[in-house]
């Protein structure tokens, strides 16, 4: 009898090993967090990844660009320039206040992602029984997630600064005039990505479940200020001080009046009056803290 279905033929290729060139560790931590950085804005995945990312950092901008539209127009106004840029409400010192919640929820909606799915599927074995280390797969997930934010968090101050340098009269004396305030706001840049980032990643690295993660990192952005705030106005203004550098938020907003000079947002950072030195150091102690938590995690979690 003849077979009537489809056939196959067998091919004994033998066993072949590996001959290309073996990386080693750096580059497996270097792959790591170069795919960190593509998860957070869902690249290499579906279209419905990238809607939440894409629509925070567009929305971050977007006053941005105003600003540059308003500096385009008081530049043409002649002698009323500047007193039509000193009424913007978009300018360095004040664009923390105005973005901040949107890189909160950016770190709310990618964190859980970004940690909770190796958790869920159960892959952290494959990765830890070669020659990633813990510590290794810990760092590259959070730093990844820093850097990410940290571009979103510096792109719309790169628009205002490129904008003012391009819609003065001279542009060499705009670039003159505005080089300064660079390292300003990318220290703020940098504490805002760190602190924010370093949070949420313990955070999810602690709450595999996505919803729960997504909700958690919220409450610990959003309800702090209102505790406090209202701790300020009912109770003492010295409890208020003690604890009012245990506040993600207002810790970022000390450190914005600190680093550009300004007054700030919050009526509570206003009202304590601590040094500017304080919010900086609460806010160093916060990312090597809730790094060294997230890396902690990490080396006692069960594989």
């Amino acid at each position: 009898m003849t077979a009537s279905g489809p056939g196959g033929n067998i091919y004994d290729l033998g066993y072949q090993p590996y001959t290309g060139p073996r990386l080693g560790r750096r580059s497996a931590v270097r792959a790591l967090f170069s795919q960190s950085i593509r998860a957070c804005y869902g690249i290499g995945r579906g279209g419905r990844a990238k809607i939440a990312p894409f629509t925070l950092a567009a929305i971050a901008v977007l006053p941005a660009i105003l600003a540059v539209g308003i500096a385009a127009i008081a530049a043409r106004a002649g002698p009323a320039a500047g007193a039509i840029g000193d009424a913007s409400p978009i300018r360095y010192e004040t664009y923390h206040g105005l973005v901040g919640i949107l890189i909160m929820l950016f770190c709310a909606a990618q964190a859980p992602e970004l940690f909770g799915r190796d958790q869920r599927y159960g892959v952290l074995p494959l990765y830890f029984s070669r020659v990633l280390t813990r510590p290794d797969y810990a760092l590259a997930k959070v730093l990844g997630l820093m850097v990410s934010l940290f571009a979103v968090a510096v792109a719309p101050y790169l628009i205002l600064f490129i904008g003012r340098v391009f819609v003065a009269p001279d542009p060499a004396t705009g670039l003159a005039h505005e080089i300064a305030v660079v390292p300003k706001f990318v220290l703020q840049a940098v504490l805002v990505a760190g602190l924010l980032g370093g949070l949420a990643s313990l955070i999810a690295a602690w709450t595999p479940r996505r919803a729960y993660a997504t909700a958690t990192i919220i409450a610990v952005f959003i309800i702090p200020p209102i505790i406090i705030a209202i701790i300020a106005a009912q109770a003492s203004q010295d409890l208020a001080r003690a604890i009012v550098l245990f506040s993600p938020g207002d810790v970022l907003d000390g450190t914005n009046a600190a680093i550009f000079g300004s007054v700030p947002d919050s009526v509570v950072v206003a009202q304590v009056a601590l040094p500017g030195w304080a919010y900086l150091a609460a806010a160093g102690v916060g990312i090597a803290g809730s790094v060294g938590l997230t890396v902690r995690r990490y080396l006692r979690i069960a594989t």
